[in-house]
Formats: C-alpha cells, structure tokens, sequence
C-alpha cells in the first residue's frame, strides 16, 4: 500500500474490482487468478493501493475491490497467460486501458460513451505479452462512474471511478 498517494491531487483515483477466486477447503487453498496470472494480483497492484483490499458481493458472485491512486504518467501492466499483458494508465487525467486483441471488442462496447477518441494509440507491440499486439483506449472517467463485465457464476471485472 502506498498511503502517499492518496495526498496526490494529479492521481486517478479509481476501484478495481475482479473474481474472487480463492478457494479454501480446511489447510489446503487455491486461487485461480493466482495461478493465472503466476503472481498474487495484491501483490501487482500493491504500488498503486491507497487502502487494503476489500470483498464485495455482486449479482452472481464476490469480487475483491482494490481501491487504487494512479499518478500522472503512471500505470501497470498485468500479464494473462495465454492473452498477454493487460494494463493501465494516468495520460494527463485520462485513464487509458491498454488490452490485448482478445479483449478490444469487449472494450469497444463497454465504454463507447467514454472513449475519448477511439482507440488512442491504435495496436502497438506489448513487452510483457511476448511481441502481442495491443490496443490503447484512453477514457474519460466520471465521478462515480461504474463498469463492469459481468462473468457469470464467477462475478465480474470492473472499474469504478472514485
């Protein structure tokens, strides 16, 4: 957690909500975004965290909310195996979504309304996704803004503007 920037004026704030996907059954415990990424998201998303995570029930499941503060110029990327890398960015106060081409049409029609200008950068070769092409949307966040992809039985993914 990095309780600094919740002070910086210039950061996005915003919730990220996704699965959970923890499994415990006694001493034995499985969380298959874990395996699916290769890495704890907490731990990925621990730099930008301004408060702890947090579990939340939705219609058809429970996310976990990570409530996050993106600096101007910052941002991450989150390798999928199989998809490539996922990512994120503060370019000047809009959050631009960087995703792989699985994912660009999805993109496209959950945020037609706050997609500033198409698709910003148009496909670029993405370092973390082994030379995968991507697609950068920049958005326009309004406060309380709220979309999510729903993903059935196991919940949705989602950002929600702080």
């Amino acid at each position: 957690m990095n309780p600094a920037l919740a002070r910086d004026p210039a950061a996005l704030r915003i919730n990220l909500t996704v699965p959970t996907t923890a499994v415990r059954l006694g001493p034995f415990a499985f969380d298959g975004l874990k395996a699916l990424l290769g890495v704890d998201l907490a731990e990925l998303l621990s730099p930008l965290m301004v408060a702890p995570k947090v579990q939340r029930p939705v219609l058809g499941g429970v996310v976990d909310v990570y409530p996050l503060a993106i600096p101007e110029g910052e941002g991450l990327t989150i390798p999928v195996k199989l998809l490539g890398g996922f990512g994120f960015y503060n370019l000047r106060g809009f959050l631009v979504l960087v995703v792989p081409p699985a994912a660009v049409d999805l993109v496209r029609q959950q945020l037609a309304a706050e997609i500033v200008s198409g698709e910003a950068a148009g496909p670029r070769l993405n370092s973390i996704g082994g030379g995968t092409s991507v697609t950068e949307f920049a958005v326009r966040l309004r406060p309380g803004m709220r979309k999510a992809i729903p993903l059935g039985t196991w919940g949705e993914i989602g950002v929600e503007a702080a």
